[in-house]
């Protein structure tokens, strides 16, 4: 079995779909956790905070929790009104996540008040090319 075959049965219905979309959000978390972590860490330019990091690590997982919470809630509701509901709750905050991550790299403008991890990544490459 090809791949494309294999990733093609998670678009074959909605209930799929969703979990698919799912992972992609758990995806997105960890790498914008990872970042985020990362930069706060090693860069001198931001104070790391062991607590901070709990809170944002019980945020997300909060977030997802609702998230999942919110599928027998949209069962409740009439047949295609719930389901897009999902898709536009799962979209939105993907897309939210994806702008989280692209903050970091200084693609998209964001709210957080933290130095980007792309100029801290920047800084690494120079001194480690010297």
């Amino acid at each position: 079995m090809s791949m494309i075959e294999w990733l093609q049965r998670f678009l074959e219905s909605d209930s799929s779909k969703l979990i698919y979309i799912l992972a992609l959000i758990l995806s997105a978390n960890m790498i914008d956790f990872t970042i985020g972590w990362l930069n706060a860490k090693f860069n001198k330019k931001v104070k790391f905070s062991s607590a901070k990091a709990i809170f944002g690590i019980a945020r997300k997982l909060v977030l997802f929790i609702v998230l999942v919470y919110a599928i027998p809630v949209a069962l409740l509701m009439p047949a295609p009104l719930g389901i897009s509901a999902l898709y536009v709750l799962y979209m939105g905050y993907l897309f939210s996540e994806i702008n989280s991550i692209l903050n970091h790299f200084k693609l998209t403008d964001d709210d957080k008040s933290m130095d980007p991890f792309i100029e801290f990544f920047k800084g690494l490459m120079r001194r480690e090319g010297k």
